[in-house]
């Protein structure tokens, strides 16, 4: 497993800002110990989102019910967009004709995961209405989203694939001095 594909595995559980504070892991083909850092980042997840929304333990327990469920349907939906990605990749090297009616399956495909995956926060919201106020859906929607916007960046952050190195062999351009990373639309 290349570093690249290990960084998008630990995005599909969960726990690419973790593992990045462990470079000394090892954890290359260990899937036990990728399950391992999904559980805790799971469990600091859930810990700091009780903490910062003040929940009281009927609503800690109801949340992380919710939330164990809506985490196993996003890692199943982000393990099917990671997928139909790829296949867009394939479909779109430069010198290759694309398939157009394979490409636009794909697109299909992924459209209706990211609208699957909007689906999901939906639910999640509509199942915390029950039991939290408000402010606290509020308080959560935001850090849901900072955590999010981490996990990504984390994830840009870290050297491609083969030390550095991007998947044609060549190596990413450095940017330039005083310059902000750049923002994928």
């Amino acid at each position: 497993m290349t570093v690249k594909q290990l960084w998008l595995v630990l995005l599909m559980c969960g726990t690419a800002r973790l593992a990045a504070q462990r470079p000394d892991s090892g954890m290359l083909g260990d899937s036990a110990r990728l399950e391992g850092l999904r559980q805790e980042f799971q469990e600091r997840y859930n810990g700091r989102a009780h903490e910062l929304l003040g929940l009281t333990p009927a609503q800690a327990a109801k949340f992380d019910s919710t939330q164990s469920r809506a985490w196993a349907q996003r890692r199943d939906l982000m393990l099917q967009r990671q997928r139909i990605n790829f296949a867009l990749q394939g479909q779109m090297r430069p010198g290759v004709a694309a398939k157009p009616d394979s490409v636009s399956r794909l697109l299909d495909s992924r459209r209706r995961v990211n609208e699957s995956l909007r689906g999901v926060d939906d639910q999640e919201d509509r199942e915390m209405e029950g039991y939290l106020t408000p402010v606290q859906r509020a308080q959560y929607q935001t850090f849901r989203v900072n955590v999010r916007v981490h996990m990504g960046e984390a994830i840009r952050h870290q050297p491609a694939g083969g030390g550095g190195r991007m998947r044609d062999g060549a190596r990413p351009r450095p940017r330039a001095p005083g310059r902000p990373p750049r923002r994928r639309p």
